[in-house]
């Protein structure tokens, strides 16, 4: 894949970009859903948050994971770009994994507030916690590669 080489830097400013995207989108989600779960569920106002919903996932938070995970492949199939003995590759890519499944679950709350069943105020606060989190960890082996 010597290929990549040349363009790695663009390959790992798209990366870094998708990623703030799908961030941004994890991190608003939770907050949304709470402002959902405190209307009436029948009421023309919760069907327009579900629609808001859809969109959000459908135009931003999916596409966004897919380039994220895409361009973060080259990276990592670009020679050099990553010691393979360093064990902050492998906690960053648990992260990442993490990651995707959080957002596996709030795919799964858009769901259910679909099908109007709100999921616990608790869950919802700990859905906003949990990417930041996550995010930490993930820039801190990036950046500090301990």
């Amino acid at each position: 894949m010597q290929g990549l080489v040349p363009v790695y830097r663009e390959l790992l400013a798209a990366h870094v970009f998708f990623v703030i995207v799908w961030m941004a989108g994890m991190l608003t989600m939770p907050a949304i859903y709470l402002r959902h779960c405190t209307l009436p569920l029948t009421s023309d106002a919760a069907r327009a948050f579900v629609a808001l919903e859809r969109q959000i996932f459908k135009r931003m938070i999916n596409p966004a994971m897919y380039a994220a995970w895409g361009f973060g492949i080259l990276l990592i199939l670009t020679p050099g770009a990553i010691a393979w003995n360093a064990a902050w590759w492998l906690v960053k890519f648990a992260a990442v994994i993490a990651l995707s499944g959080h957002h596996g679950v709030l795919s799964t709350w858009r769901r259910a507030l679909r099908d109007g069943d709100c999921p616990s105020i608790a869950a919802l606060r700990l859905g906003i916690a949990t990417p930041l989190v996550l995010g930490a960890v993930i820039v801190g082996m990036v950046v500090i590669q301990p």
